[in-house]
């Protein structure tokens, strides 16, 4: 069988297509549609977190090989690692979309247990209807209208800086409404039949991935800490919620340590042994995998 060939997507592949832009900096995007954008006929995965509203019309895409159908007041959620594939656009449609760089993310989300609860809502639950003309009316209504004022206002020497914290505001205040949300479906799932075994291993895992910060990075070592066997727990985490445990722990463990990189004092090798490594080689291979780059290439890399 053919391997299918996955683009990632990110903000800076947004900039070249000005003309559907309402705005765009190294961390956040704003586009009006998607005529012309790169990859939008292409299976893609996402390196950024995006929002996406149908204003008019309807679309049909598939999200992490599920299909789904947005119409006028559907909402998109898509973070970090989905894969959107197949999208089918009506005749007549509007399409807006937002985009938030994983960047950004790291900067102003605690990776922690209620954080991961939301993501998991988010993963589980991509597709949500808001209504038409709902959003006028609430407090996204007034951020909205709030950043189209700026965007549209005259540029100082600080305007960029006065985006970041309107978006940030923005993306913290949507992360607290979806765990509200996601509270709700916790309590309704308890008052049916408690919480579904396949939930409860998934929670538990996503806590102690929280709490270990990538000091562990075997599959066996969560199995045997839940007291399963390997086998049977990554059965139970990939139908939880797509995706492999590995993927997870290493998607959690390139997190903290591209933060200690960037932010530590610390030699590569004192990483190294912080992180259990047992050599730097072995660090370095392991970094080189999931970044693409040597820890001291990432390290001294400029950020854009």
């Amino acid at each position: 069988m053919e391997k299918e060939n996955i683009v990632t997507v990110d903000i800076e592949d947004f900039k070249n297509s000005q003309h559907v832009l309402d705005y765009i900096d190294d961390d956040f995007a704003i586009i009006n549609s998607l005529d012309g954008i790169p990859h939008s006929n292409e299976t893609i995965r996402l390196n950024c977190f995006l929002i996406a509203i149908c204003v008019e019309g309807c679309l049909q895409l598939d999200i992490n090989y599920r299909t789904y159908k947005l119409q006028a007041g559907d909402l998109l959620l898509g973070l970090p690692n989905t894969v959107i594939s197949h999208t089918m656009l009506s005749p007549k449609y509007k399409v807006r979309l937002a985009g938030f760089s994983t960047r950004f993310l790291q900067r102003i989300i605690k990776m922690e247990k209620k954080t991961w609860n939301t993501a998991a809502h988010i993963h589980n639950n991509p597709v949500k209807s808001v209504g038409k003309g709902e959003e006028d009316d609430s407090v996204f209504g007034c951020y909205r209208d709030l950043i189209v004022a700026k965007i549209n206002d005259e540029h100082h020497h600080y305007h960029r800086e006065v985006m970041q914290y309107l978006f940030s505001a923005l993306f913290c205040e949507m992360m607290g409404q979806l765990h509200k949300e996601f509270e709700c479906s916790e309590k309704a799932e308890h008052s049916k039949e408690g919480i579904k075994q396949v939930n409860c291993i998934m929670r538990k895992f996503m806590e102690l991935l929280s709490e270990d910060k990538g000091m562990h990075r075997s599959v066996s070592y969560y199995a045997d800490v839940l007291c399963y066997t390997p086998k049977h727990f990554s059965k139970v985490i990939k139908q939880a919620c797509g995706r492999t445990p590995l993927d997870l722990i290493n998607e959690t463990t390139i997190e903290h340590i591209k933060y200690r990189l960037k932010r530590s004092e610390k030699s590569i090798k004192e990483i190294a042994e912080e992180f259990n490594f047992p050599n730097q080689s072995f660090f370095g291979k392991y970094v080189k995998t999931h970044l693409g780059t040597s820890p001291a290439h990432y390290r001294n890399a400029k950020e854009e």
